[in-house]
């Protein structure tokens, strides 16, 4: 039974006239009428009788009525409950994300809060990608993919690298920077960039002087003035302290994806989570190319 059918029966048996029970439902008075009498045709027998002075209920029409009013009643104590079901929806929002994601979601953390709305977020940093379906994280950032078939990628943009340096850094011998010894690289223990260090092997003289396994930690030792870094440009181009070393030109490309359990997007917060963060990297996708915005 089309619990729609009913609240046209019920509103004509409390309001007694067509005019009011279509105020009470929002429509017409000819729509009330019309579905009223396909209600009537449906059910195969007269539930009201019109008269001058509005609608009388039948025998048939008061066998049903005390039904329909049972089903307004539990519709009503739906809508009493519907605020604290809301509430209790309101969980903590998983993130799990590198530490050059970080960054750039951390820096606009205000404006994807007021996207995705009544949601507790957590922010978990790290290379490892975790566990969806034990619910270690619900949503992930990262430049590779897991193998999965339960995971949903979707692409997000492009974060473009470049070589940077400090302003202050005085080159040994005025060498050219590919034949300078004083380069950042990356540590050989759990190499999360392996294209970099890739290029690293093929462009530089020597192997790099200094070695991290963090993005962050690279950029500073730059900005320090020991040396040559290879950055995300969207991260390095707004320090001050930083030139980029054009000759190189973009140094390396990677896909940003989003990855998320294909179950987990029927959950409303988690679509709004999904749909706030492909809106923020399209906002500010020229960053990630080296564009200033």
């Amino acid at each position: 039974m089309n619990w729609d059918d009913l609240r046209v029966f019920d509103a004509a048996a409390r309001m007694h006239g067509l005019t009011a029970a279509s105020r009470v439902l929002g429509l017409s008075q000819p729509q009330m009428s019309r579905r009223l009498r396909a209600f009537e045709d449906k059910m195969g027998a007269r539930l009201f009788d019109r008269t001058p002075n509005g609608l009388m209920i039948t025998p048939a029409g008061e066998k049903l009525l005390p039904l329909a009013q049972q089903m307004r009643l539990v519709a009503e104590g739906v809508e009493r409950v519907k605020p604290e079901l809301a509430q209790s929806q309101r969980r903590v929002l998983r993130i799990s994300l590198d530490e050059v994601r970080e960054h750039f979601i951390t820096v606009h953390l205000k404006e994807l809060m007021a996207d995705i709305g009544d949601a507790e977020i957590e922010l978990f940093c790290g290379q490892m990608h975790l566990n969806h379906a034990s619910r270690e994280t619900e949503i992930q950032l990262r430049s590779c993919l897991p193998e999965s078939e339960t995971l949903i990628a979707r692409k997000m943009g492009e974060t473009v690298y470049g070589v940077y340096v400090s302003k202050n850094y005085q080159s040994r011998d005025d060498a050219a920077p590919a034949d300078d010894p004083n380069w950042i690289g990356f540590s050989a223990d759990r190499l999360w960039y392996p294209e970099l260090k890739q290029w690293m092997d093929r462009t530089l003289k020597y192997a790099p002087a200094m070695r991290f396994n963090t993005i962050p930690a690279q950029l500073n030792a730059a900005r320090s003035g020991v040396g040559f870094a290879v950055l995300p440009r969207f991260l390095a181009d707004p320090v001050r302290d930083l030139v980029r070393v054009d000759e190189f030109g973009d140094v390396y490309s990677a896909s940003e994806h989003l990855i998320v359990h294909r179950d987990l997007l029927r959950e409303p917060v988690v679509r709004r989570a999904v749909d706030a963060i492909a809106a923020l990297y399209k906002k500010y996708q020229p960053a990630f190319g080296g564009v200033t915005i």
